[in-house]
């Protein structure tokens, strides 16, 4: 029913059009999740949405789950516990990024929906073409030195332990080497023969078994650690060309602007300074970003992008009942 609507046709048709902005009124609910994943089914392609904060970030993630499958939707959380601008790195919260990200590089054809907060979005991310040399493929059967792949892991900041059990760690015992990648849910075991990669197994951190074969493997590094050396983007020139659904686009922008002060706050030299101005992204940055984006937006409330299209919606909030 919602995705053959009137309004349904009506908002795919506003969205072909590069750059326009999408307002939907009188949006309620779940009413949005359910037009939301009809539009993104249908229409296909990266679609990212900007909620108010993390919870409501996080229940309309399981929304999505719900009606669009886990397999396309991402979480792109913040780095951090709180933000930026309280430091205190989420060792979660680096994973579900580093996944996001590299969802959206490996992204090629169907669909792909994204959800954000502002705390998350404020911090900027490495450009999407060093991410893709960041990486390293393993492949059976591949020429490679089992301390080349050990140099590779350090370099990298991965940390060496007797058994891994988080992202992020390695470990070695003769010809194997156990790497768990930052955008993986069970690691990698790679046995060696020599100089060749013999095998690439997953296998279960509890029982330390073996449970599936692979014939290559792609190992991602911390990709917050990494961005700091690196030049460093907003999340809408990564994801250039993306769908944008914003809950509440200028509370979202003034909350940015508020977390990019505070952690500007903190640079105690010029340098420290220059730094920190790379690592998070601004209100100005954000709309720049986005001039090649479509947006759908609930509130028309952005005086630097007003909406071009407004589509009515006969949804009312659920009255209170005994």
């Amino acid at each position: 029913l919602v995705r053959n609507s009137k309004q349904a046709n009506e908002l795919r048709k506003c969205l072909e059009k590069l750059g326009s902005t999408v307002h939907l009124e009188q949006m309620v609910g779940g009413a949005y999740s359910l037009y939301a994943a009809g539009t993104v089914e249908r229409m296909g392609g990266i679609h990212i949405f900007l909620t108010d904060d993390r919870d409501s970030a996080a229940y309309l993630v399981n929304d999505l789950y719900e009606l669009l499958g886990e397999e396309r939707v991402e979480f792109f959380s913040s780095g951090y516990k709180r933000s930026a601008a309280y430091g205190s790195e989420d060792a979660q919260g680096v994973v579900r990024r580093t996944s996001a990200l590299n969802a959206i590089t490996n992204f090629k054809k169907g669909f792909l929906a994204v959800c954000t907060y502002p705390e998350a979005l404020a911090e900027s991310v490495a450009e999407r073409v060093e991410l893709a040399e960041l990486s390293l493929h393993l492949k059976v059967g591949q020429k490679l030195e089992q301390n080349t792949l050990v140099n590779w892991l350090m370099e990298h900041g991965f940390n060496r332990v007797d058994f891994v059990y988080e992202p992020g760690q390695y470990s070695v015992r003769g010809g194997l080497v156990d790497i768990f990648s930052y955008v993986e849910s069970r690691p990698y075991r790679v046995d060696f023969f020599g100089d060749e990669v013999e095998s690439l197994r997953r296998f279960d951190i509890s029982s330390q078994l073996s449970a599936e074969r692979l014939d290559e493997v792609e190992i991602i590094p911390n990709l917050m650690r990494e961005a700091e050396a690196r030049e460093q983007v907003s999340l809408a020139r990564f994801a250039e060309g993306a769908t944008w659904w914003l809950s509440d686009g200028d509370y979202a922008l003034r909350k940015i602007n508020d977390v990019r002060t505070k952690f500007l706050e903190q640079a105690e030299s010029e340098e420290d300074l220059r730094s920190a101005q790379r690592r998070v992204t601004s209100r100005q940055i954000l709309l720049k970003d986005w001039e090649s984006s479509s947006l759908v937006v609930l509130k028309d409330n952005i005086k630097e992008r007003r909406a071009t299209q407004t589509i009515t919606f006969d949804t009312t909030p659920q009255p209170a009942f005994n």
